[in-house]
């Protein structure tokens, strides 16, 4: 360790004011562990350089002298010198870090850590993502705090998908969690773990959702639409099973009505459609995927607004536009959906590891993709009422953790809510904080953050936990792969600055 300084007066037992020699400035850089040796008292303190500054007691912006208007004074005269504040995480005792309670005396003498191996402090084992940025020291995350949530938070371009990485490889080579990824891009985590991979194309869509982009993509008013847009693709389902000869045989598993399943009654398509149950419908479209044909739509459309005394008017208008707006690419995205959520979740248990391409779909499928996985996972929980050591991680998570985000935000917040208490947790990646809904952002208890995209991003993590000193021109200085860790997996009591590993 070098000397770098004493510990000037003012300091509390969480900060230490030091002032630094002058010929030992160049070693001084801001985030450096430095030891803090209170030779009388035989105590030495861990901490962090932060706020370093230069000063002149003789040329303050505030005060008039003499140097003023003499400014040959100046090159003779004055009296710089450097200053910074350890922010002091605690006291090192027998190989362990302690609470600090007593500030260090004025007179302590700073030393900078510039090796680990001059660190004599042992850290329980955990998952190593990297290392500290000038001393190297490794950093072992507290696995216990997975399902407590977190969240990496970055501009472009910081590293955020190399940091989730390296969390991801740890969490399955050191503890017994089976991760899921939502990869918004298909370009990070489909790229690093090609084969297992699940396209969310393969997903199977419940009606209500296929009613919705029916509805959204041909602009037909919802309020007068809906119920026949809904109608026809039920009638669709059905039509589809019965030429393929399989509707008689299916029957008995739709109906959700046990005294006209035992009736044994032959039921027209609107009496099964008033008995069916939805949930058994969803797996046999996943054994027995449904081939969509857009001439075969507009006919059972046709049928449907009739049925529900719908004018003729209105039966061109939803013809003309599916023609027009949906086309056959959309009815092709439809089908060879050979997957329901519950078996996303079992490939997940079976492999430790799932990766989800959300890349191909439209938002509002991308938003389904996830929320129909989550809330398998959720039934699992409610059937199971044990622990499930699952995390999530959702890539450009704003677009799912919003206020706005339907169905997907309502299945993250539940999770950043009551997951901790049955070992589902939550790894958000985005690089806007302010756009996560706030009852999610107050569940996250632990956060990576690195350069922000916009100063409101920095004021909101402010809002959430004591930064002990980082500015925000400190954050605009990092360079890649770069973060702060903070919050419960952090090992140390304030936000540490590390250098995210290379990841294959």
């Amino acid at each position: 360790m070098k000397l770098i300084g004493l510990v000037a007066s003012g300091a509390s037992s969480f900060q230490a004011p030091i002032i630094i020699y002058d010929q030992n400035e160049v070693d001084a850089k801001e985030e450096q562990f430095i030891v803090v040796s209170d030779y009388k008292r035989g105590i030495n303190y861990l901490g962090v350089l932060r706020n370093v500054r230069r000063y002149e007691p003789f040329l303050q912006p505030y005060k008039r002298t003499s140097y003023v208007d003499n400014p040959s004074l100046v090159d003779s005269g004055t009296l710089p010198h450097s200053t910074g504040y350890v922010s002091i995480v605690g006291v090192i005792s027998g190989g362990a870090l302690l609470e600090s309670t007593l500030p260090p005396n004025p007179g302590s003498k700073a030393y900078v850590v510039e090796d680990p191996s001059e660190l004599k402090v042992s850290f329980e084992s955990g998952l190593t993502i990297g290392s500290h940025k000038y001393s190297g020291l490794e950093i072992p995350l507290n696995p216990l705090w997975i399902p407590y949530h977190a969240a990496v938070v970055g501009a472009t371009g910081t590293g955020k998908s190399r940091l989730v990485k390296a969390l991801i490889d740890e969490a399955l080579s050191k503890t017994n969690y089976t991760v899921i990824v939502f990869d918004h891009t298909g370009m990070d985590y489909v790229k690093y773990y090609p084969g297992e991979v699940i396209e969310a194309s393969r997903i199977v869509m419940d009606p209500d959702l296929i009613t919705n982009m029916v509805l959204r993509k041909t602009g037909l008013n919802p309020q007068y639409y809906e119920s026949y847009v809904l109608m026809a693709v039920l009638y669709y389902i059905l039509d589809y099973y019965n030429r393929a000869g399989e509707l008689q045989s299916l029957t008995p598993r739709l109906i959700k009505d046990q005294p006209v399943k035992a009736s044994g009654k032959s039921l027209t398509a609107e009496e099964l459609i008033g008995s069916i149950d939805y949930g058994e419908l969803l797996k046999i479209m996943a054994e027995q995927p449904v081939e969509w044909n857009r001439c075969l739509f507009k006919q059972q459309l046709d049928k449907a607004v009739r049925s529900l005394g719908g004018r003729e008017g209105t039966v061109m208008r939803a013809k003309i536009l599916t023609d027009v707006r949906l086309g056959d690419s959309f009815f092709n995205s439809l089908s060879k959906r050979d997957l329901h959520p519950a078996d996303v979740v079992a490939k997940a248990r079976e492999s430790k590891l799932v990766v989800v391409d959300l890349s191909t779909e439209a938002m509002e499928s991308r938003r389904y993709a996830l929320a129909s996985v989550v809330n398998e996972l959720w039934r699992a929980i409610e059937e199971a009422r044990t622990s499930i050591n699952t995390v999530l991680v959702i890539d450009e998570a704003h677009n799912y953790a919003c206020r706005y985000c339907g169905e997907a935000g309502e299945a993250v917040s539940r999770t950043s809510r009551e997951g901790r208490k049955w070992g589902l947790g939550v790894i958000l990646a985005t690089q806007r904080i302010i756009d996560i809904d706030t009852d999610i952002r107050n569940n996250l208890n632990t956060w990576f953050f690195s350069k922000l995209q916009t100063p409101s991003d920095y004021e909101e993590l402010r809002g959430y936990m004591d930064l002990a000193g980082i500015s925000e021109s400190s954050l605009s200085a990092l360079g890649k792969r770069e973060f702060y860790i903070a919050g419960l997996m952090n090992p140390l009591r304030v936000p540490v600055l590390i250098k995210v590993r290379e990841v294959a």
